[in-house]
């Protein structure tokens, strides 16, 4: 049996234990939901890798298309394509669930991260977020450094 005078420091303990972990394990997106995230990011880089520029600025979320035009988009991704050349190889490194992003309303999102090489960039991050948009997952961000 525990002493009377410590059975107070278990359950403060205890308690402390679950407000720090109870929300780090609560934050995880329905697991049918977030199948389908990584199926639309790479349905996007599809698009940008058969230079459909324009469309994939279609495809985007509304949060995307309210940050940067159809026309800046088109641009941005041209210039960066003759840098970096045509794609080599991509693989999925990490994905990473919230429901808060910098700059962007409370909601779903998965951030997704792939090593890729270009014929001019051989070493390449690339940064898709996805949010849920109504009942979707839409692109709402894309960065490659």
């Amino acid at each position: 049996m525990i002493p009377k005078q410590f059975r107070i420091h278990i359950v403060l303990i205890v308690a402390a234990l679950f407000m720090i972990i109870y929300p780090i394990l609560s934050e995880r997106p329905d697991t049918e939901k977030a199948e389908k995230a990584p199926a639309v990011a790479m349905e996007f880089l599809h698009l940008i890798d058969a230079e459909k520029y324009a469309e994939s600025w279609e495809s985007a979320a509304d949060l995307m298309k309210e940050k940067v035009t159809q026309k800046e988009w088109v641009e941005k991704l041209t210039k960066a394509r003759v840098l970096s050349g045509a794609l080599v190889k991509r693989a999925e490194k990490s994905t990473s669930y919230s429901t808060s992003a910098e700059d962007s309303p409370e909601g779903e999102y998965i951030a997704l991260t792939f090593d890729s090489a270009y014929q001019r960039a051989e070493s390449v991050s690339e940064y898709v977020t996805v949010m849920l948009e109504g009942d979707r997952w839409r692109v709402a961000g894309y960065f490659m450094q």
